[in-house]
């Protein structure tokens, strides 16, 4: 009984926190930002796991385990149905260069401290270079949610910096969440093809490549399946990312990554996918808050590293001072050599600190990919980072935005 109520409980806070609209609180913008992403729901988590309150106790967590491995494919389902080919083909080659270099930015400046960290501890060097690259792609992140938000304010929709950061973050997760697949199947050690020792890391990219255009392939194909209304193709779409998505997970690769995959190449089928791009759209905000309440559940401060609290919770403050100051500087080099707007802020790159639900999106996926020494240090570090990210970014973003319209003011009066 305890635990049907649990999972009652649970389904009832997914329900009511999908259906908020954070841009109509009747609250100035600073604190509008700090609901966008849906971070809260990491604390809530946090407080009915069995750290605290024991709501969601571990037989609960484990019977949520399946639902959270669906909840990853929809995330990478849902970003990469935005990935259509002819689209960024025509995108100028400032705003193709400058997301990758964003990205790059903050995994640099996190990754390199990190491996140097993680090698002191004793550990596999595999697991030890996969810890570091999940670090560093959750890192890579900056979520659009923010920006998106403030683009729908009069004060701030025609912000050409606003227009550029939106961009930035929104295509600056691909090369996190590439980051991210290509290290988990890194991490594989057994051969996809029995006896076949050679080129595992490819064996294992092929596989996962594979069934991401598989698990595309069915869903294009459910708008054509006769007269498919939206119940049948909720079911039939659930159904395949079940199936597609618990494979992956069965096999221990990424279903983050597969889901991105399979986004890709249905975007890029000559095929009927508006109903399945506007279903994935609908239902991947309440996936992101379940995935975010289970992600505060099963994390935890006490890991194998024997750090102790205080410890993990300073290695994650030192690897947010580093990101920080890697977005910084990102954005200082790219408003030196960009030609993209005129003058832009040389510390634009400080409204990119808002990592968001995908962040903790990877570190999930990591963790229940399989047991390692640093899966439970990654996720409570990433969660750390993104509850303090959520926290100072809309103070940042709003900083930027007013320092742009300050210097349009001194330029229009020269």
């Amino acid at each position: 009984m305890i635990r049907l109520a649990a999972l009652a409980l649970l389904l009832l806070i997914v329900l009511v926190g999908g259906r908020r609209t954070p841009a109509r609180f009747p609250v100035p913008a600073g604190i509008r930002l700090l609901f966008v992403t849906g971070s809260e729901f990491l604390v809530v988590g946090i407080l009915l796991g069995p750290q605290l309150l024991g709501i969601l106790d571990r037989e609960v967590i484990d019977a949520l385990r399946p639902f959270a491995t669906v909840g990853l494919a929809f995330v990478g389902l849902h970003y990469g149905l935005q990935l259509e080919i002819p689209l960024l083909r025509t995108i100028p080659l400032f705003y193709s260069v400058a997301p990758a270099v964003q990205a790059a930015a903050g995994a640099l400046a996190v990754g390199v401290p990190a491996w140097f960290w993680l090698r002191t501890w004793p550990a596999d060097a595999r697991e030890t270079l996969v810890a570091t690259l999940v670090l560093a792609a959750a890192a890579a992140c900056s979520t659009p949610a923010s920006l998106d938000m403030l683009a729908l304010d009069r004060k701030y929709a025609g912000s050409p910096v606003l227009r550029m950061l939106r961009h930035l973050a929104e295509m600056g997760e691909l090369p996190a969440l590439a980051l991210f697949g290509l290290a988990l199947c890194w991490r594989q050690a057994a051969p996809v093809v029995p006896g076949w020792q050679s080129f595992l890391f490819l064996q294992w990219l092929g596989l996962a490549v594979l069934m991401g255009v598989l698990f595309g392939g069915a869903l294009a194909l459910l708008p054509r399946v006769g007269k498919v209304g939206t119940g049948r193709l909720l079911v039939g779409g659930l159904a395949a990312t079940f199936f597609f998505g618990g494979m992956a997970r069965y096999l221990h690769i990424s279903p983050l990554f597969v889901g991105l995959v399979a986004g890709i190449t249905v975007a890029n089928i000559p095929a009927p996918r508006r109903r399945v791009q506007a279903l994935v759209h609908r239902l991947e905000g309440p996936f992101m808050m379940f995935l975010l309440l289970v992600a505060g559940a099963v994390g935890s401060l006490e890991t194998p590293l024997e750090l102790g609290a205080l410890g993990v919770l300073a290695a994650a403050a030192a690897l947010v001072g580093l990101r920080l100051l890697g977005k910084g500087l990102a954005g200082v080099l790219l408003a030196r050599t960009t030609h993209a707007l005129r003058n832009p802020p040389a510390g634009f790159g400080l409204g990119l600190v808002a990592q968001g639900g995908i962040a903790v999106a990877l570190a999930l996926d990591y963790l229940e990919s399989g047991p390692g020494p640093f899966t439970s240090v990654v996720l409570a570090a990433t969660m750390f980072a993104v509850l303090v990210t959520e926290m100072v970014s809309p103070w940042m973003i709003l900083r930027v935005l007013r320092r742009e319209a300050a210097h349009g003011e001194g330029e229009g009066t020269r």
